[in-house]
């Protein structure tokens, strides 16, 4: 396979549209633009993605992320886990945009007061295979985010606020 087809497959709008309903079904309120940006680049990195297998209703960022590994006597905190972020995030930006302008043209998100709500909730259960698993990631992303705030999360994770 190309470099090229490896590029559509992996920077795909359409699968980060699908990804961020699930996130908003999860977020379950009104969710700031910013929030959606931010969760992508999570579900995209594959060790935040083994941690989300786990997640549940309880989980919240600290408790997926902050506990310490073990690698050869020296500790590596969970934050660490998440090391290339904004590199990501940056990258990634572009194609959340499209994911945004899919959303909206097919009716499953609204704008409102300058906020996103979810029209047309996503049921990760409804899927199967890895696209079931990816999906149910984005929901509890969600569900973690929602118990948080936009300025906790930006510092976590190391995002301008501004």
């Amino acid at each position: 396979m190309s470099i090229n087809n490896i590029k559509k497959l992996s920077l795909n709008p359409h699968f980060y549209s699908l990804l961020m309903q699930n996130f908003l079904s999860g977020y379950g309120k009104p969710c700031d633009i910013k929030l959606l940006f931010m969760a992508i680049p999570i579900l995209i990195y594959k060790e935040s993605r083994e941690k989300l297998v786990r997640a549940n209703k309880k989980s919240r960022i600290e408790t997926l992320f902050q506990d310490s590994q073990t690698i050869e006597d020296n500790k590596i905190s969970g934050k660490t886990r998440l090391s290339g972020y904004i590199d990501r995030y940056k990258a990634l930006m572009p194609y959340c945009k499209e994911a945004l302008i899919i959303l909206s043209s097919e009716i499953k998100i609204a704008f409102r007061n300058q906020k996103i709500v979810v029209t047309k909730k996503d049921k990760y259960d409804k899927h199967d295979g890895i696209i079931k698993e990816w999906t149910r990631c984005a929901y509890y992303l969600g569900v973690v985010f929602s118990k948080t705030t936009e300025d906790h999360l930006s510092y976590y994770l190391g995002v301008d606020t501004e």
